[in-house]
């Protein structure tokens, strides 16, 4: 998400000044509201104990857009910090100042969570596509690495001179948008292939895609918001509510051939089949 403010503003704390009451109750709700949001998911995961329906390129982009997300704020609202530290901001609108920064937190720590548990929960279940696994374990090394060049990237900010942070800062936000914007895309494509959800949860989007229009209007109406740090979040909103309209359409509207719920069973029972022959095979090596 790009946070970038006039240089008037940069330098003066009276940006943060004003910070509205219901807004910060909005956005106290909103943080609340992204974490019970992820839990349908979460629940999905642990009780199919698959991959089956995600797309490993939808998990890497939305992994790697949270964290260029949260480099971006960690490094723009270092100057809120400063305003409180020197004084210049009451209590109120010092924490109302880095409620984003808690908030959009949440956010990339729950997203990555997902690709955790898809890691953790279905590496030696039957019902996991060994050579999906394989890809999804290269989608996790590429985000670990990542998250340590953020890290080296927030470092080289607070020890340099703010034109270099701030041109950081903007390079995770053009980054973050980008992502944003087209990381349903790839899983657009994979559920309009498979014909069936999957793994992936309709429920988690029900809260999600209306969440996602109310977040963007939270992040509008904050204090010293700018333009791009919403846009990408307005565009994410709807690409989402694209998805959850097509898993939609295919778990209650789609009546031609066979159902959502026949397609997923017959893609599981045959990676449960090669599974099975695979270690059957490999059993029989060890015997000879």
């Amino acid at each position: 998400m790009l946070h970038h403010f006039p240089r008037e503003d940069v330098d003066s704390c009276a940006v943060y000044d004003g910070a509205s009451t219901v807004n910060f109750v909005f956005l106290i709700l909103i943080s609340i509201g992204i974490i019970i949001s992820y839990i349908p998911q979460y629940h999905r995961i642990l009780v199919k104990r698959t991959s089956e329906g995600l797309s490993t390129n939808f998990l890497l982009l939305g992994s790697c857009s949270s964290i260029f997300t949260l480099t971006n704020i960690i490094l723009v609202s270092s100057k809120a910090r400063q305003c409180c530290s020197s004084g210049a901001l009451d209590t109120f609108n010092c924490i109302n100042s880095q409620l984003n920064l808690f908030q959009i937190g949440i956010q990339c720590t729950c997203a990555i969570l997902i690709l955790v548990l898809v890691l953790v929960v279905t590496r030696d279940s039957i019902k996991q596509d060994k050579a999906e696994y394989k890809r999804i374990e290269d989608v996790g090394r590429l985000v670990a690495v990542h998250g340590a060049v953020s890290l080296a990237e927030i470092a080289v900010g607070f020890s340099t001179n703010a034109t270099t942070l701030y041109s950081i800062a903007n390079v995770n936000g053009l980054l973050s948008a980008t992502l944003t914007v087209i990381k349903y895309v790839p899983q657009i494509y994979t559920t309009y292939r498979l014909k069936h959800p999957g793994t992936l949860s309709i429920g988690m989007m029900c809260i999600q895609t209306p969440g996602g229009f109310v977040f963007t209007a939270t992040l509008y109406f904050t204090k010293g918001s700018h333009w791009s740090s919403w846009v990408s979040y307005l565009v994410a909103a709807l690409l989402q509510g694209t998805l959850l309209l097509l898993c939609f359409y295919y778990v209650y509207f789609h009546h031609h051939g066979e159902s959502a719920e026949e397609l997923e069973r017959e893609a599981i029972e045959r990676i449960v089949n090669e599974n099975r022959h695979e270690e059957l095979d490999g059993e029989g090596e060890r015997l000879l």
